[in-house]
């Protein structure tokens, strides 16, 4: 919370003394107003009172507002040039923020906003240690608040800030890393939650072997994927790895999803049936020897993830398809009224979703895909004890974390950052 009244209220000492830190008497935030993390409407509660971007922060006190926030992040004006932010304690906001949404802004510790000051922490060491840590939240419903209970939010343990932790670390029995690589000292979400029958259904025609996406880098996999695909495909595989990482991070005992992998071009080819036990690694190893080849016909390719559902149909599990493509080829809405028809009479909707790695105008076919299976899953009888994940379509713009993206369950909760800076 860089403010004014920082700047303008009186040092307790002469100018010159010997001490780095400023004696001060502490009052009301004058002279600042709130900038909030996301969308226009989000707002930020503090002590029962909400606060939009731009409202002024008089009526908090900067003795106690750190107090009442929590964990959290001040924020200030960059000191740096654009895209050349090394300050330490430091994360650099990469999209425009009210107010003066044209200057570059920074979050910054508690720690490192106090020091840049030069006046002296007024909160307790307990506090500063608080402070000094994350403040991304897990979110497991299990955490929330209830009609008995208050919320039980389970928190990082890292420090705030922190580069991303790999997803095969492990802190204990009792922990897990997300996703975007926070860890938490609770047991994953997806433990606890509805087992799935997940079929992955990738194009691999010629036009996927573009560059113009590529795999994630830094990861255990990229290596081993860009030398067979550094292309569209790889990108996709690199996708679907991290699907599979994140699904099984912090598990312990048998894996509840089962994988299926189907790759097409012309034809649909099999690479992995119902496998229930196989590592990311080892599922990776089964599908990365592809390479894109040949047409595309989505038709041949939802009939084969039909046969897959069908064959190895399990109560247990909730049927979910994830269509990957780059491009345009024609649909047959029977074929995807028939597939998601047959899930009911099962008694579980079909939850689908398609993933565009191509052009906004190369999608119809992928959004009505979409369209059709859920206009099905809507007219089927609810299963209390299997909720449906609502079908969606997706354009992958860039790097997709599909665990968040189609199973609501990899990534962190994080409450939207809010500080206070100087009008």
């Amino acid at each position: 919370m860089s403010v004014a009244l920082l700047l303008t209220i009186p040092a307790s000492r002469e100018p010159g003394h010997p001490q780095a830190e400023h004696e001060t008497a502490h009052g009301s935030m004058e002279n600042t107003s709130w900038a909030i993390e996301g969308a226009a409407d989000v707002f930020v509660e503090v002590q029962g009172r909400k606060f939009a971007a731009r409202d002024g922060g008089a009526p908090q006190l900067c003795s106690s507002v750190c107090t009442d926030l929590g964990r959290h992040a001040h924020i200030d004006y960059c000191r740096n040039a654009k895209g050349n932010c090394q300050e330490p304690e430091s994360e650099h906001i990469t999209v425009s923020m009210l107010p003066e949404p044209s200057k570059d802004k920074d979050w910054v510790s508690h720690k490192a906003f106090w020091a840049r000051t030069a006046f002296k922490d007024p909160y307790s060491r307990d506090d500063q240690t608080e402070f000094a840590k994350c403040d991304a939240r897990c979110a497991g419903p299990e955490h929330e608040a209830t009609l008995n209970a208050p919320a039980r939010p389970s928190y990082c343990t890292l420090p705030i800030f922190h580069p991303p932790q790999p997803l095969n670390w492990t802190g204990g029995n009792v922990s897990y890393v997300s996703a975007d690589g926070h860890s938490f000292p609770c047991p994953n979400p997806n433990s606890l939650r509805q087992a799935f029958h997940v079929i992955f259904v990738l194009d691999r025609s010629g036009s996927m072997s573009l560059s113009d996406r590529q795999p994630v880098a830094n990861t255990p996999s990229s290596a081993r994927i860009t030398q067979n695909n550094s292309n569209r495909l790889g990108a996709v595989m690199s996708a679907v790895y991290g699907f599979w990482t994140s699904r099984s991070s912090g598990m312990t005992g048998p894996r509840r999803d089962a994988y299926s992998v189907i790759l097409f071009e012309s034809h649909p080819q099999t690479f992995i049936t119902n496998n229930v036990n196989s590592t990311p690694d080892e599922l990776l190893n089964l599908i990365i020897s592809a390479r894109p080849t040949g047409g595309t016909h989505f038709d041949g390719a939802l009939r084969s993830a039909q046969s897959l559902m069908e064959t190895h149909w399990s109560t247990d599990r909730s049927p979910v398809v994830i269509f990957l493509s780059d491009g345009e080829c024609s649909l047959s809405d029977n074929i995807v009224y028939d597939l998601c028809q047959r899930a009911v009479a099962r008694q579980k909707a079909l939850s689908l979703h398609a993933v565009s790695f191509g052009s906004a105008s190369s999608s119809n076919s992928l959004r009505r895909m979409v369209a059709v299976a859920e206009q099905v899953a809507q007219a089927a009888p609810r299963d209390p004890l299997s909720p449906l994940i609502p079908c969606s379509y997706t354009d992958a713009i860039d790097t997709i974390r599909l665990a968040e993206t189609f199973l609501h369950i990899a990534d962190s909760l994080k409450k939207p950052r809010a500080s206070l800076i100087r009008n």
